[in-house]
């Protein structure tokens, strides 16, 4: 009828695609009906079905294929099928939740498929093969540092279950005197003063006290938990080091960037690296990532290393550092409606490289820079979460600038940042001079 509107359909953007339902067993795989009899099959999470799942999908002509973000299921098919050539969009739960109704893995990957055929889907970020491999080993160091972490903990229960104050005289457990006692303790020596004699000469508490917070009751299922804790901490050390040569092999792996640079910044101490090794790391990842990130103050070699495994030293996939800063949830949210921007928190996002800069943000607070001074500003006028992350949002536009036009950054001093504040308080009061009919005139 001429009188009544014509309804808009959605157009299809692309034709040749397939959706994936990703489950622990099986895939289900869902291509346009008109492609063939049967477009929903289901394989197993075999490699051989894997590799029959992308012959099948290659002999329908399809080029793109979407899959849902399930746990670590996903990788698998994900690999074989980006080795086959298809390009494939990782996409979050979020954009292919179900609308109210029916739900089956037939009906999930049908759902997938179209959503995916009208465009409706973009892909998540995910850095070449090679910085993947160097995120895998950043990644398990990190969680094998964690794990440390429980054992010192472990350790503290164990001597506090003893009455042995040791962690009450010095500052860390992990220190040379803390180490050599536990050691000498594990190994049978229970008398305090022989123990005391072991203090570092740094430590500022003396060998009296130190021989005091070592009375204590030398039960034997103390000192069980006590040993296998030590013997656990030493191998997740060695594990460590095995991650650290793991990591420089990924790093000197990466292409070298021609515009890295010869001059770096002091590299930051390290716990678990020496001096030496900390400035091969620090030499490994300008020339990979092409600048020298931690010249950024509050940036040190470890979160740089975080930064290069999760993100990589390409960022063109994010058009602008807006974008960039909103894929890490460091941008303000843009909840608007009604023309009124409303409250509360965005979108939870859990990012890694997020949580690096977060810590580096919150290390800035003794930083003796121009960072560090406009973040002690930013706590004063708000609460510390949302200063923090207002200054890793900071620290965010300079990595993106630095990734993106290859310029070393160049700091700042404090005395800069008096003077941009002084003026900005002065234009303050002149404006609010002027809306009431005065004029501000300089004293004497």
């Amino acid at each position: 009828m001429a009188g009544k509107r014509q309804k808009r359909r959605l157009e299809v953007v692309h034709p040749d695609c397939a959706g994936i339902d990703v489950g622990g067993h099986e895939h289900w795989v869902a291509v346009d009906p008109g492609r063939c009899e049967v477009s929903v099959r289901c394989f197993s999470g075999f490699t051989d079905d894997l590799q029959a799942l992308a012959d099948w999908l290659e002999s329908l002509g399809i080029t793109q294929v979407a899959m849902e973000a399930t746990g670590v299921y996903w990788i698998a098919p994900f690999e074989v099928l980006d080795a086959r050539g298809f390009e494939v969009l990782l996409v979050n739960s979020r954009a292919t939740r179900q609308v109210s109704g029916r739900k089956s893995d037939v009906l999930d990957c049908q759902w997938i498929w179209q959503l995916m055929s009208h465009g409706l889907l973009s892909g998540a970020f995910r850095p070449g093969d090679a910085v993947c491999t160097l995120r895998a080993f950043v990644r398990q160091r990190s969680r094998r540092i964690q794990a440390q972490s429980w054992c010192l903990n472990h350790m503290h229960k164990a001597l506090a279950q003893m009455n042995v104050h040791l962690g009450h005289v010095v500052s860390d457990l992990k220190g040379k005197t803390a180490m050599r006692i536990l050691r000498a303790i594990v190994a049978g020596e229970r008398d305090p003063w022989q123990l005391a004699t072991l203090r570092d000469r740094r430590l500022r508490a003396d060998e009296a006290t130190v021989a005091r917070s070592l009375h204590g009751n030398w039960r034997v299922e103390h000192l069980f938990a006590l040993e296998q804790a030590l013997a656990h901490f030493d191998f997740l050390e060695q594990q460590i080091g095995a991650c650290d040569r793991a990591i420089l092999s990924a790093l000197e792996a990466l292409p070298v960037r021609a515009c890295a640079p010869t001059e770096l910044a002091t590299p930051s101490r390290s716990a678990h690296r020496s001096a030496a090794e900390q400035r091969r790391l620090q030499q490994a990842l300008v020339q990979a990532m092409g600048v020298d990130l931690s010249a950024i103050p509050s940036l040190g070699v470890d979160t740089v290393l975080v930064i290069a495994g999760e993100i990589g030293p390409d960022l063109s996939r994010f058009p602008s550092q807006a974008h960039f800063c909103s894929w890490l949830g460091l941008a303000p949210p843009t909840r608007i409606s009604g023309g009124k921007a409303l409250s509360g928190p965005g979108t939870k996002v859990n990012n890694i490289a997020a949580q690096a800069l977060r810590q580096a943000a919150s290390n800035a607070r003794s930083s003796r820079s121009f960072i560090g001074a406009a973040h002690r500003a930013r706590l004063t006028r708000m609460d510390t979460a949302k200063a923090i992350k207002a200054t890793a949002h900071q620290l965010a536009r300079l990595i993106y600038a630095m990734l993106t036009r290859g310029q070393p950054y160049v700091e700042k001093s404090i005395e800069a940042f008096e003077t941009t504040r002084h003026d900005r308080q002065l234009r303050a009061l002149q404006r609010k001079a002027r809306k009431l009919g005065l004029d501000l005139v300089p004293a004497a």
